[in-house]
């Protein structure tokens, strides 16, 4: 990855911590600083659980143009399992020209 590519990943990641998950997800207990890239969102780690879920799907919609239906569900939890891979579900997407 060069570093153009690293920068816009790095800022992806900073706005799906601060924008996705802190502010519309309403979590008053953390901060960006304080979720790592690869910590699992959803069980264990940050505890996040399916109505959560939903919220962050839609909002990738909303703020990334990324639709997540016809996206079987195995891969799915895959690609919302950490910052890193709801990153990267986003630049390949926008790579692909694909909303």
């Amino acid at each position: 990855m060069g570093a153009a590519q690293l920068s816009v990943m790095n800022q992806i990641k900073a706005e799906i911590k601060q924008n996705l998950l802190i502010d519309r997800l309403e979590l008053e207990d953390i901060t960006a600083e304080e979720i790592a890239d690869d910590m699992i969102l959803f069980g264990e780690g940050l505890g996040l659980d399916s109505v959560e879920a939903f919220e962050v799907m839609v909002g990738l919609e909303e703020c990334y143009g990324v639709m997540v239906e016809g996206i079987p569900a195995d891969e799915l939890k895959e690609h919302l399992s950490t910052v890193e891979s709801i990153a990267a579900l986003v630049i390949s997407r926008h790579t692909k020209g694909i909303g």
